[in-house]
């Protein structure tokens, strides 16, 4: 009889094996009770025959119950059916993904002061210039306050009304713009600055949503951020 040993999980055969193991088959303990017994009539050539008749009884029949029982419990392993495996496996975790580094902020760390900050200066001016045109597109569709004079009441409601849109929208336009156009630049040309200047506790700067937050709340955001840039800028030597 050939046994299935190749390829045969061991650690999910035993536990099936155990659970069909008879630890108490009538059998198998009156089998050994009457191997201790002959053992003891067995006068001159008993196993254990210096012990006294209970003694020998007691291990010759602890002893045959634990060779039966093992020889029992190999032959369970080798022809138990094993269960197949009827999940997916479980892949390794991806390996974590290294963060990847502005090129901005790579050459930013090598070029010399002078051109740090000018180059700072440029962008300060650009943001200005960027929320300069961005309000004045928006003022350029607003009626003058004579104009709304001449509406009536019901009118003047729809204008404001077209008006809070107009605003909004020109809000979320120039959001993405300077977060698309201007607010990495400004986070590396911030953060290269301070390390040149030696700036470490970065709580005692002061608190500007454009650049810690790209949140364009008060009245000149972009204009604040690119002031505090222009005055990084001027104290690098």
């Amino acid at each position: 009889m050939s046994l299935p040993l190749r390829n045969r999980n061991w650690r999910r055969v035993s536990p099936l094996a155990w659970q069909q193991l008879p630890l108490l088959q009538p059998t198998k303990v009156a089998g050994c009770v009457v191997i201790s017994v002959l053992n003891v009539l067995w006068t001159g050539h008993g196993v254990f025959r210096s012990w006294p008749a209970g003694a020998r009884v007691t291990g010759l029949l602890a002893l045959s119950y634990l060779v039966v029982t093992a020889a029992e419990f190999f032959w369970l392993l080798l022809t138990v059916p094993q269960p197949v495996d009827m999940g997916f496996r479980e892949e390794a975790p991806a390996p974590p993904i290294a963060p990847e580094i502005d090129p901005l902020v790579e050459q930013l760390r090598v070029v010399p002061a002078p051109v740090l900050k000018e180059g700072t200066l440029q962008l300060a001016e650009a943001m200005r210039t960027f929320e300069a045109g961005s309000d004045g597109a928006y003022v350029s569709t607003l009626l003058s306050p004579r104009a709304l004079e001449t509406l009536s009441e019901e009118e003047r409601d729809k204008e404001l009304d077209r008006e809070s849109t107009v605003l909004i929208q020109r809000h979320l336009t120039t959001w993405r713009a300077y977060r698309d156009r201007f607010y990495g630049p400004a986070i590396a040309f911030r953060n290269e600055l301070r390390k040149r200047l030696g700036i470490r506790n970065s709580q005692r700067e002061p608190k500007l949503p454009a650049l810690d937050q790209a949140a364009l709340t008060g009245a000149k955001p972009i204009t604040e951020a690119a002031d505090h840039l222009t005055e990084l800028a001027n104290r690098l030597r």
